[in-house]
């Protein structure tokens, strides 16, 4: 009769531990900290791959100002970064930006 009431406990602790992990993975979280050094070789990272296939003045970065993360089959970061254009005179704007960072830290811009 012990066996039936240990898989019973055993089922339940995986069946609460798999909806505990089912709510965080796949929404979107704030990121705690935006000075964090990962996230700002992202948001570098989406600056200069739009730098490099956009036909407009390239941008600088100056911060982040806002993020999101997304645990998939690796990680998406949705970013709100400031930048400034000196071509423009200097033109502060904000960006909003997608970039897939895969679980073999290879990254993809998803739109800048």
């Amino acid at each position: 009769m012990r066996q039936p009431v240990s898989f019973l406990v055993a089922i339940t602790t995986i069946a609460v531990i798999l909806s505990t992990a089912r709510a965080s993975i796949g929404g979107w979280e704030p990121i705690k900290n935006l000075k964090d050094e990962h996230v700002e070789k992202i948001a570098e990272y989406a600056v200069q791959t739009n730098n490099m296939i956009s036909n407009a003045f390239p941008v600088q970065l100056l911060k982040v100002q806002k993020g999101q993360i997304q645990y998939v089959a690796g990680r998406n970061y949705k970013l709100i970064v400031v930048a400034v254009t000196p071509e423009e005179g200097n033109v502060v704007q904000l960006y909003e930006t997608v970039v897939h960072e895969s679980i073999f830290n290879e990254k993809k811009l998803g739109f800048f």
